[in-house]
């Protein structure tokens, strides 16, 4: 069964990171525009919808799945499991509210919201990994390099900086990197 929570977990992040490099390849101009966006704005143009929509999808699904295979032999686990349920939760819930965002301004609101709770809740998850978990060089160096995509991305959210595709680059592969290794930490 650890085996699963590892390959799961393992194929949530390939399947993000993947559909999304396929999004800039198909649509690169995001990276290099003067204010540049973030990554959904890929979910908002037919050339990138699907792949940006699987991107999502698929990782949510994949954490999901990695969730129900985690031991139930101690409250750590527990926690674990329950975490990673939320995560998925989360991850659909920006998938959702990224297709209307353009739409009106409350709905944009919505879509940061959203987007706003995923980050802080894989900034708090990672902390928590860490610390409580399994505290460690690399973790703490890949949770060192989370910490750092967090205030490029609140910077960016209070206008300071226009690097939210970065900041959610740097975000992403350090947390993905960080839920694989104390997955397979904590679960072999």
């Amino acid at each position: 069964m650890a085996n699963k929570v590892v390959r799961y977990l393992v194929l949530s992040q390939l399947s993000l990171f993947i559909f999304l490099g396929t999004c800039i390849a198909l649509l690169p101009r995001f990276l290099f525009e003067r204010n540049e966006g973030g990554v959904s704005n890929y979910g908002v143009h037919a050339a990138t919808i699907v792949p940006y929509s699987l991107a999502f999808l698929l990782c949510g699904v994949f954490i999901l799945q990695a969730a129900r295979y985690i031991p139930r032999t101690t409250q750590s686990l527990n926690c674990l499991r329950y975490a990673l349920y939320a995560l998925a939760g989360l991850l659909f819930l920006v998938l959702a509210t990224t297709y209307p965002y353009k739409i009106n301004s409350t709905l944009r609101i919505i879509h940061i919201i959203s987007g706003v709770m995923i980050f802080c809740f894989e900034m708090v998850m990672a902390v928590w990994l860490v610390m409580v978990l399994v505290k460690d060089r690399v973790n703490i160096s890949l949770l060192a390099a989370q910490l750092v995509g967090f205030f490029i991305a609140f910077f960016t959210l209070i206008g300071a900086a226009h690097l939210l595709f970065v900041a959610q680059s740097i975000t992403g592969m350090a947390f993905g990197a960080l839920l694989i290794r104390i997955g397979s930490q904590l679960c072999m």
